[in-house]
């Protein structure tokens, strides 16, 4: 109560177009947090199961951070090049999200014993080329030398995730690395929403099936 005292007084202070601003910014933050967990919850639930404790916490900050930008831009009602714009962001960092959940469960897989066949000692395990000579102890300095397909063809190997999110997974890569080329506003009215949902659809279901993976491979 004394912080909402004092911050009432601070506010009547200001001539009344500050407070007016103030008031209009705090009722667009307050709409774009509503419903929304907090980092530290995504961290102990959705995030939960992964193991590195700094990807853990990095994870469940983006993931707040782009449903937090979803909902601001439902509060600004944004259009044309302003959704293109937050598209672009949400896209991005989706798969960035669907990245370190692959990682982690394929670094698990590696340091534990979990691997199946032998297409991840490739860098390029269709055409068995370029041979990864794996350090199982320690196997996320090579991890982070691979790329998004690679993560996605090989947990669909080892069992992480099914066949068909494996599909949905290389729809989320092939929007990330052309999304700065593709004009958005071009998608119509629905754009925005459409493809933002999407994209939060693929990552609830990484963050599902990773997650019974894990439980499955200790």
């Amino acid at each position: 109560n004394r912080v909402r005292r004092g911050a009432t007084a601070d506010l009547a202070e200001k001539p009344i177009q500050e407070q007016f601003g103030q008031r209009v910014i705090d009722a667009f933050a307050d709409f774009a947090r509503s419903d929304l967990k907090t980092p530290t919850e995504l961290e102990n639930d959705e995030f939960s199961h992964v193991t590195n404790a700094t990807l853990r916490r990095r994870l469940s900050e983006v993931f707040y951070g782009v449903r937090w930008i979803y909902k601001l831009g439902l509060a600004l009602l944004t259009k044309d090049a302003e959704r293109a714009a937050h598209v672009r962001a949400q896209i991005v960092d989706y798969a960035s999200v669907a990245e370190g959940l692959l990682s982690d469960c394929l670094a698990h897989a590696i340091r534990h014993g979990h691997t199946r066949g032998t297409a991840y000692t490739f860098r390029d395990p269709d055409n068995q080329l370029r041979p990864i000579n794996w350090n199982v102890n320690n196997p996320e300095p090579m991890l982070r030398r691979l790329s998004l397909w690679w993560f996605i063809r090989i947990a669909r190997d080892f069992g992480v995730i099914s066949a068909g999110h494996q599909d949905d997974l290389h729809w989320l890569r092939e929007q990330r690395n052309t999304v700065h080329l593709q004009e958005r506003s071009a998608l119509g009215q629905t754009a925005f929403l459409n493809q933002s949902r999407k994209a939060y659809g693929i990552v609830t279901q990484t963050i599902r099936q990773t997650k019974t993976w894990k439980a499955s491979h200790p």
